[in-house]
């Protein structure tokens, strides 16, 4: 058995070569019998039923199989799948089958047939629903008139009679008939009301048939196909695969500690997300690290020409990407979606970038507290402070002009793989259950990137929502130490140093902590930053009690000449109150210098590390619980007097 496939660039040196000999052969052609000429171009049309049966998921885009069964006939025939989205990249449909046959073209086209019946549905949905909203309109006229009728009965039960006395048998008569009246109305309205209910639930029922139809008309109405020939009929496995656009999935990470004697557990999830227009039922899942759309052709040095500067430009005002502090941060959509090529720039600046496939930026140079716009089409600009570590951006819809664009909007709540998720616009809250055991999933290593090839079958939507899937969870020995510079912040955080992290397959994604039973908050994980040691801050510790005071019998300022001398003399405390001894990383510094009529002396730093050239000064502590330990460093300041100098 051979199996033929054909992409769609070969697809073109078929055709070209097929002309060539057509032209080659024409003499001969001109003398072929005309009814020998068209049974040899006719083709014969062979309706193929496929489904979808595995789906490779890639960081953006996913590509599809499609398997199904095809009876061939001798002769030329066209292999037809339907069903397909829209969403697809022509270039990248592949067809494969089984037996001896030739395939001689593959393409995709759009079946307008099929189109030209969705839309007849939807005319005669429409028509239906027209049909009923006339219907809830003449309801409510008569539901109106048996109310008013009601209401006139209501105010007319006082009988006003002038000066004559109704008899008995007037009165019940009188009171018999307002009875029936009553009862006759309050049994019409509820009947009309039963009725205009079911005119609406009927409504509904075609207003969720008519979306049906509209995305099957925008999104599923392509085909695939495939002209073949076979010397004799033949019975064929039949293979399509191709990639679709809206689809992708990025890694985030649960990282729970139970306490700094005990194993990190850290748990992978994967959030796949598709609107493609096909609902993937029933299939297997495979999750790749690749970017089929990244570009994979190697750079190539051209030339250096030197040439001289033009002096009208200031360069220093230009953006910097190179060094500095890094900036950090995801955008996300209202229901927590990455938002890819959304711009990300310093206010009042050229400086800026465009996030990456999963939503993520990084920005070099920018300072501290600097505003950031972030911003893409159909959403709303947000400003926002550039503030050291990972900062989720969430972009609200642009309610003007959404007639021009069209917004995916993607949703995650719900409970899975063990991870309860809770969304509400506003606040986001994570709860890590650890009662669930993580899916079976076998890593596949390829040259240039990573494969999950999960063992489970999946169903996903055509709905945009993020279904996260748990891959992995990974018992880690790491160190824990805490960090302190109580100049800046009098406070202890706790940071879990991986060493053998390259074994651990870790990708690019955001962190959500967990210590001691408490969730404090989010980070990142970035292998592509990290050396040969990982360090995750787990955020503060208020069991490790940190001051920094000064000395104030030590402190003083004196004037000599021109010239006046400050001495600064701090303390620095720190007390463990946790059951377990801890260690912990301290440091301070000494200023340093900038010009020759300042001068820094008589440093003293308590047995700390000096880095001489950064001037700061390192101590490593070990506490015992409920043990206090403390440091000093001290400086002297000579400068002049008619100057000003912050030295605390």
């Amino acid at each position: 058995m051979k199996k033929w496939m054909i992409t769609h660039a070969r697809v073109q040196v078929v055709f070209v070569a097929g002309i060539l000999m057509m032209l080659a052969w024409r003499p001969v052609m001109a003398q072929t019998p005309p009814s020998a000429r068209v049974s040899a171009t006719q083709a014969k049309r062979v309706q193929v039923e496929t489904k979808i049966s595995s789906v490779t998921v890639f960081m953006s885009g996913a590509e599809l199989k499609r398997t199904g069964n095809a009876s061939i006939p001798a002769g030329r025939s066209e292999l037809v799948m339907a069903g397909v989205s829209t969403d697809i990249e022509q270039q990248s449909v592949q067809v494969g089958l089984e037996g001896d046959l030739t395939i001689l073209s593959v393409g995709v086209r759009k079946n307008f047939l099929n189109e030209e019946e969705v839309k007849e549905d939807i005319k005669a949905l429409n028509k239906q629903m027209e049909g009923i909203d006339e219907k809830l309109g003449r309801q409510k006229k008569s539901l109106e008139i048996y109310r008013q009728e009601e209401a006139m009965l209501v105010r007319n039960q006082e009988l006003k009679t002038g000066n004559l006395a109704l008899k008995p048998a007037d009165l019940k008569a009188a009171l018999d008939f307002q009875k029936s009246r009553l009862e006759e109305t309050y049994a019409r309205q509820l009947e009309i009301e039963k009725s205009m209910k079911e005119l609406e639930l009927e409504k509904t029922k075609i207003r969720l048939h008519l979306g049906e139809l509209n995305d099957r008309k925008n999104l599923s109405v392509n085909e695939i196909y495939a002209l073949v020939e076979a010397d004799k009929p033949v019975q064929s496995r039949v293979e399509a695969s191709y990639l679709v656009n809206k689809a992708g999935w990025f890694p985030t990470y649960n990282v729970s500690v139970k306490d700094i004697s005990s194993p990190m557990q850290m748990q992978f999830n994967a959030n796949v997300f598709q609107s493609s227009g096909e609902v993937w039922k029933e299939v297997k899942i495979s999750l790749s690290s690749g970017n089929p759309r990244e570009n994979n052709a190697r750079p190539e040095l051209e030339p250096w020409y030197l040439r001289y500067v033009d002096r009208s430009i200031s360069y220093s005002q230009l953006p910097s990407f190179t060094g500095g502090n890094m900036i950090m941060g995801r955008v996300v959509d209202e229901k927590g979606v990455p938002v890819s090529n959304a711009s990300i720039q310093v206010k009042g600046t050229s400086q800026g970038v465009v996030t990456d496939a999963n939503g993520v930026y990084r920005l070099n140079n920018a300072a501290p507290g600097a505003v950031l716009v972030a911003s893409f089409i159909g959403y709303q600009s947000k400003e926002f402070a550039a503030l050291k570590g990972f900062t989720t951006v969430e972009l609200l819809e642009s309610s003007g002009n959404l007639q021009e664009v069209v917004v995916a909007g993607y949703g995650l709540s719900g409970r899975v793989a063990g991870v309860a998720v809770e969304d509400d616009r506003k606040q986001r809250k994570v709860t890590l259950n650890t009662t669930t055991k993580p899916i079976g999933v076998s890593t596949v290593y390829q040259p240039i990137s990573t494969r999950y090839d999960i063992k489970e079958i999946y169903t996903i939507s055509n709905d945009g929502k993020v279904n996260m899937i748990d891959i992995k969870r990974i018992s880690i020995n790491a160190d824990y130490e805490y960090y302190t510079a109580p100049k800046l912040d009098p406070s202890a955080y706790l940071t879990a140093r991986i060493l053998d992290w390259q074994s651990l397959d870790l990708l690019a994604g955001e962190v959500n902590l967990f210590f001691e039973g408490t969730f404090l908050g989010k980070s990142f994980i970035d292998p592509a930053t990290a050396g040969d040691t990982m360090s995750l801050s787990l955020g503060k510790d208020k069991g490790v009690v940190v001051k920094r005071t000064m000395v104030k019998d030590f402190s003083s300022r004196r004037f000599i000449g021109a010239n006046k001398t400050e001495t600064r003399d701090f303390e620095i405390s720190i007390r463990n109150n946790k059951t377990q001894a801890v260690k912990i990383i301290v440091e301070d510094q000494f200023p340093i210098s900038t010009m020759k009529e300042i001068e820094v002396d008589r440093r003293e730093h308590d047995g700390g590390r000096l880095n001489e050239e950064t001037q700061v000064v390192t101590w490593e502590v070990n506490i015992v619980p409920k043990e206090e330990k403390k440091h000093r460093i001290k400086y002297t300041v000579k400068y002049p007097k008619d100057k000003i100098l912050q030295l605390d």
